[in-house]
This record gives C-alpha cells, structure tokens and sequence, in this order.
C-alpha cells in the first residue's frame, strides 16, 4: 500500500497532527495504466519514433548537403537545400540576409566563393528535432579555409537552422549562426 502524511487544518481551524491516506495497489496500477495510454496517444498524434526518425534522417541528409554547399561554393547545390522564398532568412556575423536571392548573393557569391579559395565547415554534435512540417538542427560547427589571398582562415561557432517540408521536400529556410567574441 502507498501511504502518505502531512498536516492538515480541519475546517474549525483546528490542525490534525497527520491524515493518512491509503491507496491500494489496484488503483496504482490504473493511474500507471493510464498515463501509459496517455503517452501512447501522444505518440500517435505526433508519429512513431520510427516516422520520426526517418524524417529526422531526411532532414540530416538536406544538412549534409548544406555542408558540401558550402564547401563548394556551389550555387546551384545551394539552391537545392535552400528554399526559394521572400522570408528565407540567414543570420550572420557579417550580415543579415533576407530572401533566397540574397542569400545566394551574399552568403555563397561575395563571401564563400570571392574571398575563400579553399573551404571545409565540419559540424559536430548535430541536434535534429522535427515536428510536422517543420524541423530544426543544432550544431556545433569549425570551418578551415584558404583566403583568395592564400592566408589560412578558421573559426568555428555554434549554428541552428529551420527547416519547412513544402511538397515532401524539406528546405532550409532559417538559418543562424554565431562565433564567439574575440578579446580585444
């Protein structure tokens, strides 16, 4: 049997040293029960974990290939992991790019592709979460390059994007990333 004590005010406002209450195991085995149906009703709604981790895995496959864009340069990959909207959005530290041409333009055209001859971003501990229609990753991420100049470049930080499934194929349409501050 559970049992628990504590103090308690009668309605004369006198105070009981303790009240006991008794719950047999029948009714603990229903409460459990319960809330076992209440996950499993949760899971349906949402999908199996199975589902989940499929689309999980298509979502980390859009991301690999984000990655190879941008170790590439390559536009036209971009475009293929990219969505092509007026409200896609890429936070930066050298700037905030709004619209997929912008970001074509500003991201890969006059960063990647004019001032880096040689580039290789590698993330680490990738966290994908998807919901419906939507999807989010989390990662850490370092990136070695060669300058046009042949200086090396690296930096490294932490980045999220989010993700949209528009017509069964999943596209970035946020992305943010930050560097850490460099003392001055």
């Amino acid at each position: 049997m559970f049992q628990f004590s504590y103090p308690r005010t009668h309605p004369t406002g006198q105070t009981r040293k303790s009240v006991e209450a008794v719950m047999p195991r029948w009714a603990l085995v229903i409460v459990l029960a319960s809330g076992v149906s209440l996950v499993s009703a949760c899971d349906a709604s949402v999908g199996t974990s199975s589902q989940i981790t499929e689309e999980e895995s298509r979502v980390r496959e859009v991301l690999d290939r984000y990655l190879r864009s941008i170790d590439t340069a390559d536009v036209a990959l971009a475009s293929e992991v990219w969505a092509h909207s007026p409200t896609v959005e890429a936070v930066t530290p050298f700037g905030r790019f709004k619209g997929w041409d912008t970001v074509r333009n500003g991201l890969y055209i006059d960063f990647l592709q004019k001032l880096f001859s040689e580039r290789r971003l590698t993330a680490s501990d990738v966290s994908v979460r998807v919901t419906g229609d939507a999807a989010w990753a989390v990662f850490d991420w370092s990136f070695a390059a060669k300058r046009a100049d042949g200086q090396p470049f690296v930096s490294s930080g932490w980045e999220s994007h989010v993700y949209q499934r528009v017509n069964g194929r999943w596209a970035i349409v946020q992305l943010h990333y930050s560097a850490p501050v460099q003392p001055q």
